[in-house]
């Protein structure tokens, strides 16, 4: 379940005519996780079924090349906070391509984080469950999802794609939106290909809290490597981030490190992420990846690392399977409860 940026703006550009509904797209996805915690804690050798995704689009052509995209997540638990199995939606916009001349896109809606999307499309061990998401989306630091608007389009000299967005900035789930908005910028650098690069800068703020700490700036690069084959692919992203501390606190970001220390100021968190994947036959692969967070930089107590690592099998065409073992080490001041996790999971992904 693949959905690039620019090229299905492509897509759309190049075949640019009058669909009849019967033509609208559905497909979707189902991610089936379990799960054993092996660490002498009190979670230890606890075993749970979960279904982490659960995902149905639908791909709707308009007239003259413009699309209408839809989906809704059925997630088993979203957070902590959210029903089981409450069914919302995901992301809805409508793609404007008619009104330009040349590969240039307008966005309006329910719109996905440019960033996010672009990662996935390099990243496919989502379905591993929260700790396999893309590091902005698992430590809550970029909504997958938030509504407003965007324009996309070409760099010049075919260096890649860019996309500037203007959102609410406080994600889809939010109730009460404030007339601040957060505006993005993407970049995509493909002209190297198989060697990517991407920019990302993010700034937006917090109305609720005082205005010498209510910044909110996501600064982020990530680079890709693959072979021609794709037989190997490395990966590495890096993140920069500044929020107030009771913003942490109150979305519980981070992976709830505790800043409750640092009520009224602002905390200064980086971050990083690597992964190699290594075809290990014609329809098996192996993944290991390490994520680094320092939640309160100049804090001392507050980082932490995981390490993931999975085999793969394509059972079929449109089903996965994953045996994955994980850890995760806190240091000893990161936050009221967190210790040290370990556990192994069996996963499968299915597309339809």
């Amino acid at each position: 379940m693949k959905k690039l940026i620019l090229p299905s703006l492509f897509a759309l550009f190049v075949g640019a005519q009058a669909f009849a509904l019967t033509d609208i797209e559905i497909t979707g996805e189902a991610d089936i996780n379990a799960s054993l915690y092996n660490l002498p804690t009190s979670n230890q050798g606890d075993s749970v079924f979960s279904i982490p995704s659960l995902l149905v689009n639908f791909n709707v052509p308009l007239k003259e090349g413009n699309l209408l995209f839809v989906s809704f997540e059925g997630a088993e638990r979203r957070d902590e906070n959210s029903k089981p199995f409450t069914v919302q939606t995901r992301e809805a916009y409508l793609d404007l391509v008619s009104i330009f001349q040349g590969l240039h896109g307008f966005r309006l809606g329910l719109i996905p984080s440019s960033w996010q999307q672009a990662q996935y499309e390099d990243w496919d061990y989502r379905f591993l469950g929260p700790t396999g998401w893309v590091i902005t989306e698992k430590w809550k630091y970029v909504y997958y999802s938030d509504l407003g608007a965007s324009f996309m389009s070409e760099l010049p000299w075919d260096l890649g794609e860019w996309a500037l967005a203007a959102v609410n900035g406080q994600g889809r789930d939010s109730e009460n939106p404030t007339p601040h908005k957060d505006w993005s910028l993407f970049m995509r650098f493909t002209r190297w290909n198989p060697l990517t690069f991407s920019l990302g800068y993010s700034r937006g703020s917090y109305d609720q809290y005082e205005s010498d700490t209510n910044l909110r700036e996501r600064i982020q690069a990530s680079v890709l490597w693959s072979t021609e084959d794709e037989h190997w692919r490395l990966g590495a992203e890096l993140l920069d981030t500044h929020d107030p501390a009771d913003a942490i606190t109150a979305l519980k970001m981070a992976d709830g490190v505790n800043v409750e220390d640092f009520t009224g100021s602002s905390i200064h968190g980086q971050g990083g992420s690597v992964y190699a994947i290594v075809s290990t036959g014609p329809q098996a692969e192996w993944m290991l990846r390490w994520d680094y967070l320092n939640a309160a930089v100049g804090r001392s107590g507050k980082e932490m690392n995981t390490l993931l690592s999975a085999l793969t099998y394509d059972i079929t065409e449109d089903v996965k399977t994953a045996f994955e073992v994980e850890y995760s080490r806190y240091a000893s001041d990161y936050g009221l409860g967190v210790r040290d996790t370990a556990k192994v999971e069996i996963a499968a992904q299915v597309l339809f």
